[in-house]
């Protein structure tokens, strides 16, 4: 089953999409902000024979993971016709400009007088990170009028990616040569929503994201996990985060010391999954802190008290030299190379998107909008929804992150 594009043209830098507004900021110091809902509906309401699949694909993703509609859609009277509609959709090209969306499409300052080299929407805070350091400002705090603002400034160092829990609130930052730090969150906190930094690791990191409640970090040259430990807290029935220890990528993968930096390949991962290229391909494990059931012909291994079952080897081409950055979402591991972005599907299907994009993101902690790709190109920006991941077995997939509710997660493994 094909992906579903949007294109938007224009001139963007990078995109957010949150609580129903899309988000492009431009490198002059514009930000536009979009109404999703009400865009997505336009399209839909012009497309009354696809209208159902339009609204699947761009802003409720959510409705075909859920477990009670996941049951249905086994039912192929049901699954026919939906599935009819979305291969339509795909063949479909959608474009909509300012003038399409005028009605609900605004253009504003940025909240940041810098440009981000990355972006995180967390509780309607805003955050930008950058050679100036980590900042944060409420969403919504743009204004046509008025002098330009940095927010409040969390952190000093250049900050390579910044990335927000699921599970806890908390950030993750990544601060190149500084390391990887986490600042707690402070809902309730109107003046400085980030307190408690803690440096979880001294390695290089340029890049991070969480693994339930721990967290990875990587570049090039190496990833690492800075694991946590849920306990109970002493006469309650609460659990409680605390650290353990920093353990490198290449220990799951029985890489030892004594071999070449190079054999470590490139490492990534995020939630259950985690990925290592190889010259013989993309080694996958699964990621659980607690004794999973063991699934057929799988390669169990112990570290302390968690676990990494060996999945498999997705079979691909790719040498781990190739590689700008990479993603991963539940329809898939995401790799960017010099001329292109590969997605791996959950499928096992491969899409090439070619083209040196100027950003790309995808959004693995959004309800709404997990499916989507958004890649950035001189002059437009192509919203990339994945549909297929709706009728795939989440819980045998080498590529892409299970998604689902915590009781389908612990019955995944």
């Amino acid at each position: 089953m094909r992906p579903v594009k949007l294109t938007i043209p224009g001139e963007f830098w990078d995109s957010q999409i949150y609580s129903g507004e899309l988000l492009l900021l431009e490198d002059n110091g514009a930000i536009n902000k979009i109404d999703w809902r009400q865009a997505v509906n336009a399209i839909a309401d012009k497309s009354n024979d696809i209208q159902t699949a339009v609204r699947v694909a761009f802003s409720d993703s959510d409705l075909f993971y859920n477990p009670k509609v996941r049951k249905i859609l086994l039912d192929p009277q049901i699954a026919t016709p939906i599935k009819a509609q979305l291969s339509k959709l795909a063949s479909t090209a959608l474009s909509s400009n300012f003038r399409d969306w005028a009605g609900f499409w605004q253009k504003e300052r940025s909240p940041f007088n810098f440009l981000p080299i990355d972006t995180e929407i967390y509780y309607n805070q805003f955050f930008a990170c950058g050679d100036e350091g980590l900042y944060s400002t409420p969403r919504g705090s743009a204004s046509s009028k008025g002098p330009k603002s940095s927010g409040i400034k969390h952190h000093d160092a250049r900050i390579f990616q910044v990335k927000a829990s699921d599970r806890y609130t908390a950030i993750a930052a990544a601060a190149g040569d500084d390391g990887l730090f986490e600042f707690s969150f402070n809902r309730k906190e109107t003046d400085d929503v980030l307190s408690s930094e803690t440096r979880l690791s001294k390695q290089p990191c340029n890049a991070c994201e969480w693994a339930f409640q721990s967290v990875m970090g990587w570049t090039a040259k190496g990833a690492f996990l800075a694991k946590f430990k849920e306990e109970k807290e002493k006469n309650t029935s609460k659990t409680v985060r605390t650290f353990d220890r920093v353990v490198s990528v290449g220990d799951y993968f029985n890489v030892t010391s004594s071999q070449a930096p190079s054999s470590d390949g490139f490492s990534w991962g995020a939630r259950e999954k985690i990925y290592r290229i190889t010259e013989n391909g993309i080694e996958v494990a699964d990621y659980q802190h607690s004794t999973p059931k063991k699934s057929p012909n799988a390669q169990i291994k112990l570290i302390d008290d968690e676990t990494f079952d060996r999945r498999g080897t997705i079979n691909t081409k790719i040498g781990a030299n190739q590689v700008v950055a990479t993603g991963t979402a539940p329809f898939g591991a995401i790799i960017e190379l010099n001329d292109r972005i590969i997605v791996i599907r959950s499928d096992n299907e491969v899409d090439e998107f070619l083209g040196e994009p100027v950003h790309w993101r995808v959004f693995p902690r959004s309800e709404h909008y997990s499916n989507q790709l958004h890649i950035i190109y001189e002059d437009r920006l192509e919203v990339i929804s994945f549909v297929h991941d709706y009728f795939v077995n989440q819980k045998s997939k080498l590529a892409g992150f299970a998604r689902g509710t915590t009781d389908e997660l612990t019955e995944a493994f």
